[in-house]
């Protein structure tokens, strides 16, 4: 399947997570770690990157702030839609 068919998801289903404020789940921002070169001329990213449930997060639609952990869809845990 190429990625212009593929099915458009949210992050509900794909991250289980969604801003605990406004329940948005189109597009959340994160802090991420990853490895990067540092020369004269910048940085260049390189490797893969990752955030843990302590990485700063917020939500591009209401800028409520948080951690991945409060952003996190749990069984128990109730998120405005």
């Amino acid at each position: 399947m190429s990625i212009a068919t593929k099915p458009r998801c949210d992050l509900r289903s794909e991250y289980d997570m969604a801003c605990p404020q406004c329940g948005q789940a189109e597009a959340l921002s994160v802090e991420i770690t990853c490895t990067a070169t540092l020369s004269i001329d910048g940085a260049e990213a390189y490797c893969d990157h990752y955030w843990e449930e302590a990485s700063s997060r917020s939500c591009d639609v209401c800028d409520h702030h948080g951690t991945v952990g409060e952003f996190r869809i749990t069984s128990g845990k109730a998120v405005q839609a």
